[in-house]
């Protein structure tokens, strides 16, 4: 009986467990911070807020779509730093992401990430993780192939 490799990538358990814990804790802390939020400055101008960030989002997430990611990672296999446009781009992509997610904490460092002023904290921080790669000699940047 012959049985064919599994060439599917498996996340190993520890990875799993952690990201639903993450998952499970950033729910919490969203739902508390919107329930605040609206019973701070009521519930229509909360619903309207998180309506104005997901257009927000939605208008950032058409600009920097997909081929920011496929630049990034094209720099990874060539072993090269990316440049300051697929940086910024790839940047610009996790902040529209983070727009579109509804709530509050999401919301506040979509737009950190968002805005110019503040934009080179992430920037840098990718810069940082994709130097680790490159040194690792890593040639993805989330998933392996």
């Amino acid at each position: 009986m012959n049985r064919e490799p599994d060439t599917h990538f498996h996340f190993p358990k520890a990875v799993m467990i952690v990201a639903i814990i993450v998952l499970l804790i950033g729910s919490v802390v969203e739902v508390y911070t919107l329930t605040w939020l609206a019973s701070e400055i009521s519930i229509t101008n909360t619903l309207s807020m998180i309506m104005f960030t997901l257009l927000l989002g939605v208008i950032n997430s058409r600009s920097y779509g997909l081929e920011v990611y496929s630049k990034m990672h094209w720099h990874l296999k060539s072993g090269t730093l990316p440049s300051d446009e697929a940086v910024n781009g790839a940047v610009m992509n996790i902040g529209s992401k983070l727009l579109l997610t509804p709530g509050v904490v999401t919301d506040i460092l979509g737009l950190l990430i968002v805005f110019p002023k503040t934009r080179f904290i992430a920037k840098k921080i990718v810069m940082n993780l994709f130097k680790k790669k490159l040194k690792r000699g890593e040639q993805w940047f989330f998933f392996k192939d």
